[in-house]
């Protein structure tokens, strides 16, 4: 029997399959990212919600009467006039997304800072850190990809995914949390404050 006939598609074969392995180990990190992504950034719908009208308006109006973990942000929204920004839309479409610091984030700044930030005076300084928090429409793949998104305030935000670690972080400092949908946008809790350059 002539061995030779059938030992080169067998090490043609091998090769193939070691190959494809070899590709699908190399794919494996960039898949988790997407995937990882997706699902922070356009999370499924909460049935759990406890908004009246559900809109991200309403998540903050829930937040200052019962939840403990995002009033000051929520707060700051209210002062600045942004909750009738937020209280739209009678269809599903996502309008806004909002990182939204935690109540910890917030007593982490300076305390120099954070009163001057809250004081009615220095109401355009509050607007501008809000805006540079709120991402018009959806985060997509593509722009977490490119590591930017742009923010209502005109300011970019660098968006670093680390799949290894199943971690987000934007500008390399202030990491996500979690993320819950709302009937016009989505609401992401991160665990710093983001401040603009200008501030």
């Amino acid at each position: 029997m002539n061995t030779k006939a059938f030992s080169s598609p067998t090490k043609k074969l091998t090769g193939l399959l070691l190959t494809i392995a070899a590709s699908a180990l190399i794919s494996l990190p960039v898949l988790a990212q997407n995937y990882y992504s997706a699902a922070i950034f356009n999370p499924r719908r909460n049935s759990t919600s406890r908004s009246v009208d559900g809109t991200i308006a309403g998540e903050f109006d829930v937040a200052i009467k019962y939840y403990q973990n995002f009033q000051t942000f929520a707060e700051a929204v209210n002062k600045a006039g942004l909750m009738k920004q937020f209280r739209s839309s009678d269809n599903d479409k996502v309008e806004y997304t909002v990182f939204v610091p935690t109540d910890a984030a917030f007593a982490a700044l300076p305390e120099a800072t954070r009163k001057e930030l809250f004081k009615p005076e220095n109401k355009d300084k509050l607007l501008k850190l809000l805006n540079y928090h709120i991402v018009p429409g959806s985060v997509s793949n593509e722009e977490v990809a490119e590591g930017r998104v742009e923010t209502v305030s005109g300011d970019q935000i660098k968006i670093n995914l680390d799949a290894t670690e199943d971690k987000i972080t934007l500008n390399e400092s202030s990491t996500i949390e979690s993320s819950q949908r709302a009937k016009n946008g989505v609401i992401i809790l991160v665990d710093q404050v983001l401040m603009p350059e200008e501030l």
